[in-house]
Order: structure tokens, then C-alpha cells, then sequence
């Protein structure tokens, strides 16, 4: 992501959430593929931490407005670059979401994710693609970055959320490091939530017995946070 795409069409943790009783929104929000050029276009350049994200903010008050759902029963879920809007949301917009869950997360971007930079050691078309993502001032520059970075603004989140993260061991693209960071400060500040990590997985969680029991643990979390019976 950003450049992907929630089409219609079965999904098994969508499908699971909703048979345990959730609502499910899948935001296709600025830059998402299949709504032509301009829509793609208008979520590059730094859009990713500002109105992208304020696209996925701005469907979680329409569904508290239209009573879809009560204002203080939110979570926001998602992984790699949805992992990402996942704990953007959590910590720049600390009073809407209860909790949330972030598969595979970038917790640090552009210039503040040194880790990811030595993984694809230095490729000029990687630059040319955050360049092109997240803007030449997150590119470049450690504090807009740093700004932009979860992993560097815990201190935003509510002492009453909570926090669930599965991350691959092998991830090459959002280095686990940094989810590991990003869950010992907010040990720090006794925000309650789980970390999972699967050997022998990269960025995503592919093997059947680990998405099973991820899937297991994600449903656990997320029935626990807002007292829904478990299966």
C-alpha cells in the first residue's frame, strides 16, 4: 500500500469479525488503485500521514454519526501499510479508537526508518518510490519523518487503549525492530495490548497454521476489548 485496493469478495477476517458480530468498514480511501489516475495521484507526495489518513478518520465519525456504531466501540485494523493507519489512527487520533490491530506495521517512515533502508541497501528506485509516497520532506528530513512515525509519538496514545501486533520475523519491508520498539514504550506506559511474532514469516503472515492462530488471537483481542462472546 497504499496503492492497493478493498474489493468485494470473501475475506476471512472481515468474514470472521462480522460472524462474531462486528461491523467491518474497508476504507478504499485516497491512492487506493481502481478509480483512475487522479485518485491515485492525490494520495502521493506526503498525503499518506495527512488527508489519506484523514479519509479513514473521517469514515470512522460518519459511522458514529449514522449510528453504525457507538462513538466509544471502535477499533481500526489492518496490515503493512494498513498495519500503519492502524497505529496512525491509534496515536494522532487518541480519543476515537478504543483499540486497535496492526499486521506487519510500518511504525517508521521515510527518513526515520533507518532499519529499511540498509535492508534494501540504498536502491535508487526504492528512493524514488518513498520520494514519490510519502513526500521529499519525510524522505529526507528526520523530524517531518519522525513526526509522521508512530514508533516516535506513543506518548499521544490513551492509557485506556490497547494494542495487539503480529509481525513476521524475516519482515524485510516494516522491520519487527521497530514493532518491538514501538511495544516496549508503551510497556513503558502500562498500555495493555499483545505482540506475536512468527519465525520463519516476512512481511505478511502467509502459512496456514500461523494465519489460523493469528486469526484466533485477533479474534480473542478484539471479543475481549469490547465484551463480545468468543467461539
Amino acid at each position: 500500500g497504499p496503492q492497493a485496493r478493498d474489493t468485494w469478495g470473501f475475506n476471512p477476517l472481515v468474514q470472521l469479525l462480522c460472524n462474531r458480530g462486528f461491523r467491518v468498514l474497508q476504507v478504499n480511501y485516497r491512492g487506493s488503485t481502481g478509480f483512475g489516475a487522479r485518485f491515485i495521484q492525490i494520495g502521493m507526495g506526503g498525503a499518506f500521514c495527512k488527508s489519506l489518513q484523514q479519509d479513514i478518520t473521517d469514515v470512522a465519525n460518519f459511522a458514529a454519526r449514522e449510528g453504525l456504531c457507538a462513538k466509544d466501540r471502535l477499533a481500526i485494523i489492518g496490515g503493512s501499510f494498513g498495519g500503519y493507519s492502524a497505529l496512525h489512527g491509534l496515536t494522532f487520533q487518541p480519543n476515537l479508537y478504543k483499540c486497535c490491530v496492526a499486521i506487519c506495521p510500518l511504525t517508521a517512515v521515510g527518513a526515520a526508518d533507518e532499519q529499511s533502508k540498509k535492508s534494501f541497501s540504498g536502491s535508487p528506485l526504492v528512493k524514488k518510490y518513498w520520494e514519490r509516497v510519502f513526500g521529499k520532506d519525510v524522505s529526507r528530513e528526520k523530524k517531518p519523518a519522525m513526526d509522521a512515525s508512530p514508533l516516535y509519538n506513543t506518548d499521544n496514545i490513551h492509557m485506556m487503549a490497547s494494542v495487539a501486533i503480529y509481525h513476521g520475523e524475516d519482515d524485510p519491508r516494516a522491520p519487527i525492530e521497530h514493532s518491538r520498539k514501538f511495544v516496549e514504550k508503551l510497556k513503558g506506559r502500562n498500555i495493555n495490548g499483545e505482540f506475536v511474532s512468527f519465525a520463519g514469516e516476512g512481511h505478511g503472515i502467509s502459512k496456514e497454521e500461523n494465519g489460523l492462530f493469528m486469526y484466533n488471537r485477533i479474534e480473542k483481542f478484539l471479543c475481549g476489548q469490547f465484551e463480545l462472546p468468543i467461539s
